[in-house]
């Protein structure tokens, strides 16, 4: 009884770091969306938690911002207020970063001197914790991309960014299905296993081009749909086809497939949805159709978004669906993967 109340303990735990980072990346949308990501321009884990208390530590901080590009290129009319609103959502971003740290530090520890945590789980505590150490750094580096010349951070370091997120409340998700479901151990693949592999392959990579969408800022072009303007194929995809780098920097071409993979995800995910109607397993057979209509809700999220050009209620919504749709994947992959020990 104790062991399956302490374990009900760390199921809690784990859920609360899960939906803390699933909101952490609600919140770094809209700090992106926004272009709030460029307002801190020096990285202090410790002493960065404290904003700017008075009006000369404010007139301070806005000074050092007046020294990067963003403001000399783009924003060099903006007024102390308007520096405190986007200072706003980055402070945020960062003090949320560091909260889920401490949500994770200090439980931890309660569970390790209480030995409740066994060693093979420990092993992937201390690496769901080095992932997100992991994750602060990224987001530093990615923030430098925009200090130099360009006041846009790279869209390359951004994916890295948006990713190792994804990674970091996939992996988090994994394990607390592994420690509820304990009777649940790895096996052979089952039925549509493979074809589910393939689809989490696909979706990983829309991951990735969705956020070159968002570095980019790929979403402010072509607001047609199904067409791309007047064409079904745009001629930059001609030109520019056979110059890798030049095609993953270039606004058309990267919206374009990412449009094109929207589509093809479609297609895997309706034969994953029919050959789930077949299945035995009823938790996997329910999480694939969760799954097939999330995917459905998302691809409806990502036109919308288009149409109405990226306003940021849409695209945040977009974003989050994104993450549901990994946590359901994970969650098909888990009954996929494992089997009962009975």
């Amino acid at each position: 009884m104790q062991k399956v109340d302490r374990n009900s303990s760390i199921i809690l735990w784990l859920s609360t770091i899960s939906v803390m980072v699933f909101a952490m990346v609600f919140i770094g949308g809209i700090t992106r969306l926004t272009d709030s990501g460029l307002s801190i321009v020096d990285w202090k884990p410790l002493v960065g938690a404290i904003p700017p208390l008075s009006e000369l530590e404010w007139m301070a901080a806005f000074e050092k911002y007046k020294g990067f590009p963003e403001f000399k290129l783009l924003k060099s009319d903006m007024s102390l207020d308007g520096f405190k609103s986007i200072y706003f959502w980055e402070y945020f971003h960062r003090l949320f970063g560091r909260m889920i740290g401490i949500v994770f530090f200090f439980p931890y520890l309660y569970f390790r001197f209480k030995k409740s945590i066994s060693k093979s789980l420990n092993k992937k505590l201390l690496l769901a914790f080095i992932l997100g150490g992991c994750q602060g750094l990224m987001g530093w580096y990615m923030v430098k991309s925009g200090l130099v010349n360009k006041p846009d951070v790279s869209h390359y370091r951004l994916a890295a960014h948006l990713s190792l997120a994804f990674l970091i409340i996939a992996y988090i998700y994994w394990i607390v299905l592994s420690i509820k479901n304990p009777l649940r151990k790895f096996h052979k693949i089952k039925p549509v296993g493979k074809t589910l592999l393939f689809f989490c392959g696909l979706v990983v990579f829309q991951i990735i081009y969705g956020a070159f969408v968002a570095g980019l800022d790929a979403g402010l072009t072509h607001n047609t749909f199904p067409k791309m303007g007047r064409d079904w194929i745009p001629r930059e995809f001609f030109t520019l086809s056979s110059n890798f780098i030049g095609s993953l920097e270039n606004v058309v071409i990267v919206q374009f497939i990412h449009r094109c993979m929207a589509w093809f995800l479609l297609f895997v995910g309706f034969i994953l949805f029919r050959k789930a109607q077949k299945l035995d397993d009823f938790m996997q057979k329910k999480t694939i159709k969760l799954l097939f209509g999330m995917l459905l809700i998302q691809f409806a999220l990502g036109v919308i978004t288009l149409l109405y050009f990226v306003p940021i209620a849409l695209a945040s919504l977009h974003q989050v669906g994104a993450c549901i749709l990994v946590l359901l994947m994970v969650r098909a992959l888990f009954y996929s993967f494992t089997d009962s020990d009975q």
